[in-house]
């Protein structure tokens, strides 16, 4: 009988992304990551707690230099801005990361890293976790017409504010009141 300890688990589970530098030959290499629910929620941070999302990376191996090209496609679960009802929203996204190989195991900028050359793996985990989050948009609203129909009655209700005995209304609401605001 196989038996696996939840320690492997989560080795193996990290050693998923790695992708090899000081071994990988020169030329093209094609690799494909499958995100889950378990991609998130292995990520106590991570806003997005569900989601499947299609991760095909190619890695362009030079001497001196590793092109990631990331192609991302897919859906991701997060609360409407308008109703607060969850989702699923589609995603699709493409990035571009370069390593340098080099003397220093240094950050050069958001897009580069420089790493020895002698490195063994770098880890794209947190490139495809940073790549999922960029790809949503910003604007996160159901599309017309699923929108949950009691939220949008409360927020569209025009019942006339309740104005409280002895307490004076300021003169600038009061003029905003008959204001009508056109949709574009």
């Amino acid at each position: 009988m196989y038996f696996c300890s939840p320690i492997f688990r989560q080795m193996e589970k990290e050693s998923e992304f790695l992708i090899p530098v000081s071994g990988l030959a020169l030329g093209v290499h094609n690799y494909r990551f499958d995100i889950n629910d378990d991609f998130f929620v292995d990520l106590d941070y991570s806003e997005v707690k569900h989601g499947r999302v299609t991760v095909d990376l190619e890695v362009l191996r030079e001497e001196l230099m590793m092109t990631l090209n990331f192609h991302l496609e897919g859906e991701v679960l997060v609360p409407c801005d308008r109703c607060a009802d969850e989702f699923y929203i589609p995603i699709q996204s493409e990035q571009v990361f370069y390593i340098k190989l080099g003397a220093e195991g240094v950050e050069e900028s958001e897009d580069v890293a420089v790493v020895p050359a002698e490195e063994h793996a770098y880890d794209v985990r947190s490139l495809v976790y940073e790549y999922i989050i960029l790809a949503i948009p910003i604007h996160r609203v159901h599309p017309e017409g699923e929108c949950n129909p009691e939220v949008l009655a409360l927020l569209s209700h025009d019942e006339e504010p309740v104005e409280e005995e002895g307490v004076e209304t300021d003169p600038r609401w009061a003029a905003l009141k008959d204001a009508k605001i056109e949709d574009n």
